[in-house]
C-alpha cells in the first residue's frame, strides 16, 4: 500500500470534502461568490432603477423576490449588495490580520517588556466588545462603508494578536528556530521567515470564521446608520429600509436580505470549522 503524504494539499482537501458540514459551507461560499461576480447580470434588472409603478410588489414571476418601496427589484439589489457586504467583511479581516498578527508574533517572540507593553495595549482593546468598539470608532471617523470596515478591522486586532502571540511562543522554541539563531540569523529575519509563516495556520482558520462575523457586523453598522449609505444596496441597509413595511405585510424587503446574511455567516463559519479539523488531527479523532 502506497504511503500517503498527510501534509499534501490534495490529502487535506480530501479530508475537507469528507466533512459534510464543511462541504455545505463551501457550496454556500461558491454561491455567494457567483453573486459577487455575476449577480447583477443574472438578476436582469438594474438595482438602482426606480419605478414607482411597481413599488412594493410581492414576489412574482416578474420579480422573484419582490420590489421595494421605490420599485427597485429586491433580488437585483441583494445580488449587487453581495459585493459591498462581502468586500467590507474581507477588508475588515485583512486589516485585523495585517495589524494584529505581527503585533502578536513580536510580542510572543521577544517576551518580557515588549510582550508586556503590546499585551497591555491589546487588553485595552479587548475590554470592549468588538461591535461596540467598532461603533465607537466609526462614529469618530464618520459613517461610511469603508469606515465601517476599518472600524471592524481595528476591533479584530486584539483577536488576531493574542492568537499569533500564543502560536509564536510555541514556535520560537522549535529546533529549527534555535538552529537559525545558532547560525547567526537576525531576529527580524527569523520572525519574518520562520516564526510568522509558521504561525499563520490557526490565523487562517480564525480569519475565515471572522469574515462571516464581519458580514454580520457590517450589516449591523449599516442597519443603525453607521455603515453604507443610500443608494448602496448593502444587505443591512436593505433591512433598515424595509423594516417599517413589515407591519403592513411587505415582509420580503427584510426577510430576503436577512436570509442572505445568515447564509454568508453560516458558510464562512462551516468552512472555518472544516479547515480547523483538517489542520488539527485531534479534532478528527473525536
Amino acid at each position: 500500500m502506497a504511503n500517503v503524504d498527510t501534509n499534501s494539499w490534495r490529502y487535506k482537501f480530501k479530508l475537507f470534502i469528507k466533512n459534510k458540514l464543511a462541504l455545505v459551507g463551501l457550496i454556500i461560499l461558491i454561491f455567494i461568490f457567483v453573486l459577487v461576480f455575476f449577480g447583477p447580470a443574472l438578476s436582469g434588472y438594474d438595482p438602482f432603477n426606480v419605478d414607482f409603478s411597481v413599488k412594493l410588489q410581492a414576489p412574482s414571476a416578474d420579480h422573484f423576490l419582490g420590489t421595494d418601496n421605490y420599485g427597485r427589484d429586491v433580488m437585483s439589489r441583494i445580488f449587487t449588495g453581495a459585493r459591498y457586504t462581502l468586500l467590507a467583511a474581507v477588508v475588515s479581516v485583512v486589516i485585523g490580520l495585517i495589524l494584529g498578527a505581527p503585533l502578536g508574533v513580536i510580542s510572543g517572540y521577544f517576551g518580557r517588556k515588549v510582550d508586556l507593553i503590546i499585551m497591555r495595549f491589546v487588553d485595552i482593546l479587548l475590554a470592549f466588545p468588538p461591535l461596540i468598539l467598532a461603533m465607537a470608532i466609526v462614529s469618530g471617523l464618520g459613517p461610511s462603508l469603508l469606515n465601517a470596515a476599518v472600524a471592524i478591522g481595528i476591533s479584530y486586532i486584539p483577536i488576531f494578536a493574542r492568537m499569533a502571540r500564543s502560536r509564536a511562543i510555541s514556535v520560537k522554541n522549535m529546533d529549527y528556530i534555535q538552529s537559525a539563531i545558532a547560525l547567526g540569523s537576525s531576529r527580524m529575519r527569523i520572525i519574518l521567515t520562520d516564526v510568522l509563516p509558521n504561525s499563520m495556520t490557526p490565523l487562517i482558520v480564525q480569519a475565515t470564521i471572522y469574515t462571516g462575523y464581519g458580514i454580520l457586523w457590517v450589516a449591523s453598522l449599516s442597519f443603525i446608520g453607521l455603515g453604507a449609505k443610500l443608494p448602496i444596496p448593502e444587505w443591512g441597509l436593505m433591512i433598515a429600509e424595509g423594516r417599517q413595511y413589515i407591519i403592513s405585510g411587505e415582509w420580503w424587503m427584510t426577510v430576503f436580505p436577512g436570509l442572505f446574511i445568515m447564509l454568508g455567516v453560516t458558510g464562512f463559519t462551516l468552512i472555518g470549522d472544516g479547515i480547523r479539523e483538517v489542520i488539527n488531527p485531534k479534532l478528527r479523532l473525536k
